[in-house]
């Protein structure tokens, strides 16, 4: 049987030809960075300044207790009496709640694209401000919030070139 030649495998229609080919080229890999080949900035604390309440730092479980305590006297007041004071206590109470819950559940707020609280393992509170280098142009990197108001979300740009952008995810930070 020297004139019959060796078969071979036709690819299915839509599919690959699984024979190896030692001339084909290697197979694509992504990068190890998962960022499109950019390594990510390392943000650093640029600014720590702990919240302290009479010499006693504040927790995050106390700013959320004192929260809702405060957001039920004000229910509580609103069924009896009608006033227009309930309003100064509600909106204090409620943004409280609202970060010390947060605290609890994340560790990490962001407010309105100027302000971060962060708190620490065991429950203190900090305002702290967070920068690095961009590894792409070398110009700085800051949080910024983008997207539709309903939907922002926060992510790492840098201030040179708005297209350096990162996913931020608070847990990747160092813990204070």
């Amino acid at each position: 049987m020297s004139g019959l030649s060796k078969p071979t495998k036709t690819p299915e229609p839509g599919g690959f030809n699984t024979d190896p080919d030692p001339i084909a080229a290697p197979a694509y890999q992504a990068p190890a960075s998962g960022d499109g080949g950019w390594s990510r900035p390392a943000l650093v604390r640029t600014s720590v300044i702990p919240i302290a309440l009479g010499g006693r730092p504040l927790k995050q479980r106390w700013l959320a207790a004192v929260g809702a305590a405060g957001l039920m006297a004000t229910i509580g007041e609103m069924a009896f009496r009608w006033g227009v004071w309930w309003f100064w206590l509600v909106v204090p109470s409620g943004f409280a709640c609202f970060i010390g819950y947060r605290l609890i559940r994340k560790g990490f707020v962001r407010l309105a694209d100027l302000i971060n609280v962060e708190s620490d393992p065991s429950g203190r509170v900090y305002l702290t401000t967070l920068s690095g280098d961009c590894p792409v142009c070398n110009g700085e990197v800051k949080l910024k919030g983008v997207g539709p108001k309903q939907h922002i979300k926060t992510v790492i740009q840098c201030t040179a070139d708005s297209t350096h952008r990162w996913e931020f995810d608070p847990a990747r930070l160092d813990k204070l």
